[in-house]
């Protein structure tokens, strides 16, 4: 065992049953008198062993030596036994990942200071001034934090208008209040950043606040190729009133030419119509993944039609994912190209939302043209804004349902005419 132990660089331990190792055992690796240190070459270590038992063996392998620590999938409440053996000496740390429940605000303030060598860190709550740091560091690729009132970014302030977070590719920032994230990034210039992800779980944003939000990370992030913010609240009293993505809104992020993933599901809807969607369309030509709304719902009717998505997939070629809520009444299925001869074979997601539809045959008709490999999902909404049973959203779930069902049936379909077709000719 000592020997086996000593050549291990790479540890993960789990309470999954194809992986979990005694906790009786640990707990006696741990604590006998006459076991000498285990795994003294150990580089890489991912726990989310929940037992009590276990967190001495845990503790003793937490140590400056190791590169990788992964403790995301921990108890909170456990988590706490850990961070005194979290110290600044870390300097080998490359990759730690902490539970995003707990505060990282008990740490000692220069722990983060000595960990010269992080490049990803996940973790909850951190102070400013363990932000500051974290800003200055060379090696930072990614960063993973939770934000609230108490983050004034006073220590950031010094940095406005410089480059800080000089190599940060990937930010994701998450709070119970959307606000809380906006400030760093008015501070902020983030010249590397690729990949924004905001989350808030009880206020989100009015629609001239999420636009001021769009014009900051036009500013300071240029580079950027995704970004998603999502909000996980109902609509507020006054909906949809203040609270409607207009075209003009979404125009602020025209520059981002490099945009790949769009990704927003906030306390607003929307308001777009075909010809907008087109014009976005051609400004995001590289565009992979495009989300509006599919988590909350546009909670008003779309002005989006079919057609609409017909030019958003001819003028996108590499999407693969859309969502978005339409008006899906019956399309015209009296020939055998009802898109018009535009086919998506890529588009391999289509989220409906609450979108309103009439004749499923048809849609699904019109779809197994455009989007074969479609697969039709997200149309799980039976309840309205007050969480209220709506009639009305069962009918158009069911309608959904249909055609998903039939989507692949029409597709097989059609695959056996254009066969047929060749073989005539072939005669």
């Amino acid at each position: 065992m000592q020997y086996y132990a000593k050549r291990v660089y790479s540890l993960r331990v789990s309470d999954e049953e194809e992986v979990a190792i005694d906790n009786d055992i640990l707990h006696v690796l741990a604590t006998s008198p006459f076991a000498p240190p285990l795994f003294t070459s150990l580089k890489r270590l991912s726990w989310s062993n929940n037992s009590i038992n276990a967190l001495p063996v845990l503790c003793s392998l937490v140590n400056s030596r190791l590169e990788s620590l992964n403790l995301d999938l921990m108890d909170p409440m456990l988590f706490r036994h850990i961070v005194p053996y979290i110290r600044s000496d870390g300097n080998s740390f490359r990759i730690a990942r902490f539970p995003a429940d707990h505060s990282m605000r008990n740490l000692p303030p220069d722990v983060f200071q000595g960990w010269n060598n992080l490049q990803i860190l996940y973790c909850g709550l951190v102070t400013d001034a363990a932000l500051y740091h974290l800003a200055t560091s060379a090696k930072l690729t990614c960063l993973s934090i939770r934000v609230d009132e108490e983050n004034d970014y006073s220590t950031l302030i010094k940095f406005t208008g410089q480059s800080v977070f000089t190599a940060l590719q990937e930010l994701s920032l998450a709070a119970t209040h959307t606000s809380y994230c906006i400030p760093i990034l008015e501070i902020a210039e983030l010249p590397s950043l690729r990949s924004i992800y905001i989350r808030s779980t009880e206020t989100g944003l009015a629609a001239v606040e999420l636009h001021h939000c769009f014009s900051l990370i036009l500013r300071h992030c240029p580079s950027l190729r995704e970004l998603h913010v999502e909000e996980w609240q109902v609509s507020p009293p006054k909906f949809p009133a203040g609270y409607t993505i207009t075209f003009d809104i979404l125009k602020t992020l025209f520059s981002l030419h490099h945009l790949e993933q769009l990704h927003l599901d906030t306390t607003c809807t929307f308001s777009l119509d075909d010809t907008e969607l087109a014009k976005l369309a051609d400004a995001w030509l590289k565009l992979h993944s495009l989300d509006l709304g599919t988590q909350n719902g546009w909670r008003q009717p779309s002005r989006i039609t079919l057609h609409g998505l017909t030019e958003l997939l001819l003028r996108c070629p590499v999407l693969s994912v859309v969502g978005l809520a339409m008006n899906a009444w019956a399309p015209e299925i009296d020939c055998r190209r009802p898109g018009k001869g535009v086919r998506r074979n890529s588009l391999e997601v289509l989220r409906v939302a609450d979108s309103k539809i009439k004749d499923p045959f048809a849609v699904a008709a019109f779809l197994s043209d455009v989007a074969p490999n479609a697969e039709i999902t997200g149309y799980d909404f039976a309840y309205d804004i007050d969480g209220m049973f709506d009639t009305r959203m069962m009918k158009y779930h069911e309608r959904w349902e249909e055609v998903a069902k039939l989507h692949p049936m029409l597709v097989n379909l059609r695959k056996q005419e254009a066969g047929d077709l060749d073989e005539s000719f072939g005669d």
